[in-house]
């Protein structure tokens, strides 16, 4: 058998109700030892052992360990969109106030969600699975920012604007992973440098002054 045969494990999703609540329950109890936990000391017998069934039980499910935490990445991910970055925020008068305010709701979520910060921020340095998940999502989070842009400012012609604002969010979340290494949680003074790193690269593609739309004006 050569390198390109073999098949790679993928998650087993379920169709039926219990065990759909199953999956949600291995899921749940894989986040409660994240809380406490790095993933380098979480196997599939802890996790069974949090939550009271056998460990072939949760191998059905994910054949291989890693897949838990790629499951667990869809859900922040799936969260984060949902809850983060989702209303126009008041008394913006810049671009560069709109994205200090996205970026510090997203810091404050990330800073009351301790899994989710080890698996969505950490994550993509230990697995490739979680790097393409959160690629992808960073495509989403940079187009939702395209569209308070519009709604809130007279855009000009940007080419390429989606790309460069998931590069925004590229240096961005390096400079949260390294505070995270270096003091568990994403601080202050890290997010003040995230922020500085986040406006001087988006100046090299943004204008410094975008006026405001007039209210009722549409996009």
């Amino acid at each position: 058998m050569t390198k390109n045969d073999v098949t790679r494990a993928e998650i087993r999703r379920p169709a039926q109700k219990r065990s759909r609540a199953r999956f949600e329950a291995i899921l749940d109890g894989a986040e409660r030892l994240l809380d406490k936990l790095p993933p380098a000391a979480i196997s599939i017998p802890a996790i069974a052992t949090e939550v009271g069934i056998s460990p072939p039980s949760i191998y059905h499910f994910f054949p291989e360990p890693q897949l838990v935490f790629s499951a667990l990445a869809e859900r922040y991910l799936k969260r984060f969109e949902e809850r983060v970055l989702t209303d126009v925020p008041d008394h913006v008068e810049s671009w560069q106030d709109l994205q200090t305010i996205q970026y510090r709701a997203a810091q404050k979520w990330f800073n009351e969600h301790p899994a989710a910060r080890q698996v969505l921020l950490e994550g993509p340095a230990w697995s490739s699975d979680i790097r393409v998940q959160d690629l992808d999502s960073n495509f989403v989070t940079a187009g939702r920012s395209i569209e308070l842009m519009t709604q809130m400012f007279l855009m000009p012609e940007i080419p390429d604007l989606l790309d460069r604002l998931v590069e925004v969010i590229v240096i961005n979340d390096a400079i949260w992973a390294l505070s995270i290494h270096r003091h568990g949680h994403i601080t202050d003074d890290m997010e003040e440098q995230a922020r500085r790193a986040r406006i001087a690269y988006s100046r090299t593609f943004l204008p410094e002054y975008l006026p405001l739309r007039a209210k009722g004006q549409s996009a």
